[in-house]
């Protein structure tokens, strides 16, 4: 029987969608797609109908910034033809833009250490090339934000990283930049989603003849240097010693983190020997989950810091644009388990924020109108900390990095920015790169805690004080997961319905206000009055439970498969009533109430569904 009559008698006894068929039957015969046809023909003959319905059943959604997900044959996964037509989109835009010379100022490409990362990027290359766009790609792996230091560096008009961020090792992406170096944003991205849409033929040349053509650059150390030199010049003090622990979890934190502590005179650094070894498979991680947001990818770095009585601990994601940090523990030193020794990302971002701020402000060097920017689900203590130091806060982003690239572009003249932070471990500070970057986090939070050294202090103590000054905040995450195509509806559903009927009580408290980022509006419950909210407009539901705000909890579903996450904020600031003299006991109180609220809204989120028809 020929693949094709098989194709058939899988739709016909249904064990196969006539979508899924279809699309399976162009990708078997048609000569575009003939390179995949030996891992369909070997799904077909494991009979995995799961994987093939899944992989053909649909096309992969260029979202808002590019594609991400599992790599494999199929027009829902991320291949070299669904790469491939997320390039020729891209070049199809830049040809379009009406931007001077776009050609010839071209692109940057980089990628990742993950499997096929290298071969996805020379594709890309190749194909801009092929439509006549210069194309500059690294001599090998650099990190996301240096693709946009080298985006802005060289002039060139778009960046491309390919990379699937801390994705499992099944997963690869692509991911689209435009010439202020940040990710694409209105209205750039709707347009370019559009072109990638229409593509029907790539337009490529072969790499080598790009290269004689002119077409092809290689970039290396030109990007380089200059990028070190500019993270080095981030420093804010002269204090070095200390013992550093850092592991790049197998990606590319050993091209930027690495050269810019040593070039800043850290002699006590000491690498992961294990995990400084490019491997997309992250073979050493637990689970092969290389986020440095899940303590137990810390493990190693961990155990590492016992052995040799380390200070801290800092690693870094596969395209170093995310930095997680451990601790030693205030009794157990480093004999804990790792979820006692890493700090989340929202305590990260408000020990920056004040180590910058207040060392600024001691140096005299703080501009009279700095600017600190922070996302809607990060915690309302960075806020409260750049108002006590006379900066303007813009904490009213949505989520995305690309958002604090975008005010950082549309400053006044006489505005600085300082510092921009998200709680899933992004951070930036200088606006040389216009995306998180993971070394300016690690150079800013090593000097930190090595003044503190100096000092007899700890980072935990420094956080601690920041709370006693500005109130205990404790924030957490949970989701409603469903599963498949159904699942996506139901997560519509719940969003729905709780925009439908907003719940007035979530785990026995009131909520004050109902901020809807959608329609743009805030209801107070209490007062029975509606705000207009100063903010962009996304697919973001938020519950106060006090007249402050920063006890919330706030419903977002994700962009990229049937969930909704749930972000927590509960804060002693709010609640003078459940603070005691003692730090310990006001933390309990406080992470008590954030447990209250979440069962809240599970239920809530559960309540939602039900209701509907």
């Amino acid at each position: 029987m020929s693949a094709h009559d098989a194709v058939d008698t899988l739709i016909q006894s249904h064990k196969l969608s006539a979508e899924a068929g279809l699309n399976l039957k162009k990708w078997l015969i048609e000569l575009a797609y003939g390179a995949f046809v030996t891992d369909i023909e070997a799904l077909m003959a494991q009979a995995d109908l799961d994987e093939l319905e899944d992989a053909f059943r649909t096309n992969i959604e260029f979202g808002t910034g590019g594609i991400r997900g599992k790599m494999g044959p199929g027009p829902n996964r991320i291949n070299a033809r669904t790469m491939g037509e997320a390039a020729q989109g891209l070049a199809q835009y830049i040809l379009k833009s009406g931007i001077a010379n776009a050609a010839q100022k071209g692109v940057v490409i980089a990628c990742d250490t993950r499997n096929n990362s290298d071969v996805f990027s020379r594709e890309t290359a190749s194909i801009f090339a092929g439509n006549g766009i210069v194309a500059r790609i690294f001599d090998t792996h650099r990190s996301t934000p240096e693709l946009s230091f080298a985006l802005r560096q060289t002039g060139a008009v778009a960046g491309v990283v390919i990379s699937a961020s801390h994705n499992p090792p099944s997963d690869n992406g692509f991911k689209a930049y435009w010439d202020d170096g940040g990710q694409v944003v209105p209205p750039h991205d709707k347009n370019i989603i559009n072109e990638v849409k229409a593509v029907g033929d790539i337009t490529r040349i072969n790499f080598d003849d790009g290269v004689q053509q002119g077409l092809i650059h290689t970039l290396g150390t030109e990007i380089d240097i200059p990028y070190i030199e500019k993270l080095a010049g981030l420093s804010l003090n002269d204090s070095r010693e200390i013992s550093i622990v850092y592991t790049p979890l197998h990606g590319v934190g050993s091209t930027s983190i690495v050269p810019a502590l040593q070039k800043l005179g850290y002699t006590n650094l000491n690498i992961v020997a294990g995990q400084n070894v490019p491997d997309g498979n992250f073979p050493t991680v637990a689970n092969g989950v290389a986020n440095p947001e899940d303590p137990n990818a810390l493990s190693r770095a961990i155990a590492d810091a016992k052995k040799n009585g380390a200070d801290i601990v800092l690693a870094s994601d596969p395209d170093a644009d995310r930095l997680g940090c451990a601790l030693p523990h205030p009794t157990k030193g480093w004999h804990a388990e790792p979820h006692e020794l890493a700090i989340n990302g929202n305590q990260i971002g408000a020990i920056l924020t004040y180590y910058i701020l207040s060392t600024r402000q001691n140096k005299g060097t703080l501009p009279a109108k700095g600017v600190v920017c922070k996302t809607i689900v990060t915690t309302d203590l960075i806020t409260l900390i750049a108002k006590h130091f006379g900066v303007r806060p813009v904490d009213n982003l949505l989520v995305g990095f690309k958002y604090i690239a975008e005010v950082i572009n549309n400053l006044a003249t006489d505005e600085t920015f300082l510092f921009g932070t998200e709680e899933s471990h992004g951070y930036l500070s200088g606006d040389f790169v216009r995306d998180k970057d993971a070394a300016s986090a690690a150079v800013l939070l090593s000097e930190c805690a090595a003044q503190l050294k100096t000092e007899g202090k700890t980072v935990r103590d420094y956080l601690d004080n920041i709370y006693e000054q500005f109130g205990y905040f404790h924030e957490s995450q949970q989701a409603t997961y469903r599963e498949g195509a159904q699942g996506n509806r139901e997560i519509a559903q719940i969003m729905m319905g709780l925009r439908k009927n907003p719940p007035t009580q979530i785990g026995g408290h009131d909520v004050v206000e109902v901020i809807d980022y959608q329609s743009g509006e805030a209801n107070n419950h209490k007062t029975d009055t509606t705000r207009t909210l100063d903010a962009a407009k996304g697919n973001v539901l938020a519950f106060t439970f006090t007249d402050q705000g920063h006890t919330r909890v706030t419903a977002r579903p994700s962009g990229t498969e049937p969930k909704i996450k749930y972000y927590i904020s509960t804060t002693s600031a709010d609640h003078p009533d459940l603070t005691s003299g003692a730090i310990a006991q006001t933390k309990h109180s406080i992470d008590a109430l954030a447990n209250e609220i979440i069962d809240g809204m599970l239920q809530s989120a559960d309540d939602a569904l039900n209701q509907q028809p």
